[in-house]
């Protein structure tokens, strides 16, 4: 058994040199965009400068179209884009049930005679639509839409407006700071790094050259742990995130800091009332060139009752447990960090080594089930090679690990690859 696992590990690795990796939008190309009409000017710069600004930052999110239209009198700019996206991946160790997106979290036993698992998955493919209109004046408005592909439907990871430092909709909270998220062709990314997707609306201000500010609401889901004396009732007071940012070398380097403030409501059956929990965190985030070849980017996030905000916490009633008082729930504490390294050999060649950690505690008078996640780890390393600005190719290494509170863990290995069709 083992030498068939080595043997399928050794096909893949081969493989990658036609299989491809997701382009990294923090170290996005120039010259991406072709505008294929009405380009009388000549000036596809400022119509590719100006959809990146109105495109997520995150690394899985791309958003460049590679054509565009320019409207008459430049009053609008169009971009239509696809991407898809093909994996092979090979699984050693505990099982993780996924095969797109790589959780500590959800790893569970593997049951005898299945340590190993061969899989292909196509479901991160998606189309995007890239839209401004007045585009490089005071009343420019940009709209950004892109769905993603599943097994049977289609899936709106990103739906949102923006107008004069305005940004509302469906798309990342602004206490996700998206361009210093590390870069995994794992699709879900550093398990410790605050990342969520919701209806929002936040307010971005630029008071200096290099400092930066937003505030905004949050309509996040609650994910509680509840007991048979607590209940889940409708939220009805918003989440505050902020932050202030200073940046440096026109973007390419910047440090934020980050503040969130979290109610949540819950029912008290034993005396019959709704109660609320208040909560928050702050997060520290960044990313900086170290030489002309090598950058780093890092985060450390904690708080009370922010599990939610967390990937690998996301929707593991972590937010809050039972206390050992009937009727009440406690806000659990959490903590996030994340550090990763990018090399770039060449404009064609890249590297990237990310690990990341997450640990929940109960609170003072907290209690929870004991297979109930506790900490776990995160490790990915990767090689990207682009091969035209159309297709890439890429191999990376990922291993988690995940420990409950009753002291169980598992653990489990993968190596993928990815084959990326952008345009």
């Amino acid at each position: 058994m083992k030498k068939a696992t080595l043997l399928a590990v050794a096909a893949i690795a081969c493989s990658s040199l036609s299989l491809s990796a997701q382009r990294d939008n923090r170290t996005m190309e120039n010259g991406v965009v072709t505008v294929v009409v009405n380009d009388s000017t000549g000036r596809a710069s400022d119509v590719e400068k100006a959809m990146k600004e109105n495109a997520p930052t995150t690394p899985h999110d791309n958003g460049l179209p590679r054509f565009a239209i320019i409207g008459k009198e430049r009053q609008f700019y169009i971009g239509i884009g696809a991407q898809f996206l093909g994996e092979a991946v090979m699984d050693w160790g505990d099982n993780m049930p996924s095969a797109i997106n790589f959780i500590p979290s959800s790893i569970t036993q593997s049951s005898p005679g299945n340590r190993s698992n061969l899989r292909f998955a196509w479901q991160t493919s998606s189309v995007y639509m890239n839209v401004l209109a007045m585009p490089h004046t005071n009343n420019q408005v940009g709209l950004f839409f892109k769905t993603d592909f599943t097994a049977s439907s289609l899936n709106v990871s990103h739906f949102y407006a923006k107008y004069r430092g305005l940004t509302a909709g469906f798309t990342n909270s602004a206490f996700t700071d998206g361009a210093a998220e590390p870069m995994t062709i794992d699709n879900q990314g550093p398990n410790g790094y605050p990342s969520l997707t919701l209806f929002t609306a936040y307010w971005t201000q630029q008071f200096t050259n290099h400092l930066s500010g937003a505030i905004g609401i949050d309509a996040p889901n609650v994910s509680l742990s509840q007991g048979a004396k607590t209940a889940s009732v409708n939220q009805r007071i918003p989440t505050i995130p902020l932050y202030l940012q200073y940046g440096w070398d026109e973007g390419s380097g910047h440090i934020r800091l980050s503040g969130i403030v979290r109610t949540i409501q819950y029912r008290d059956i034993v005396k019959n009332e709704n109660k609320t929990m208040v909560g928050g965190g702050v997060q520290l985030s960044g990313m900086t060139k170290i030489t002309d070849k090598l950058s780093a980017q890092w985060n450390g996030a904690y708080g009370f009752g922010i599990g939610t905000y967390i990937q690998g916490d996301n929707g593991l009633g972590l937010d809050a447990s039972e206390s050992t008082t009937a009727g009440k729930l406690e806000m659990m504490k959490t903590m996030g960090v994340t550090g990763g390294l990018n090399y770039c050999f060449s404009s064609k060649v890249s590297s990237n080594l990310v690990y990341s950690h997450v640990t929940n505690w109960l609170g003072d008078n907290g209690k929870i089930n004991g297979d109930q996640y506790r900490y776990g780890d995160y490790v990915a390393a990767n090689v990207l090679y682009n091969i035209n600005k159309f297709v890439a190719a890429g191999i990376e290494y990922d291993y988690g690990h995940r420990k409950s509170f009753d002291g169980t863990s598992e653990h489990t290995n993968r190596i993928q690859c990815q084959l990326s069709v952008t345009f």
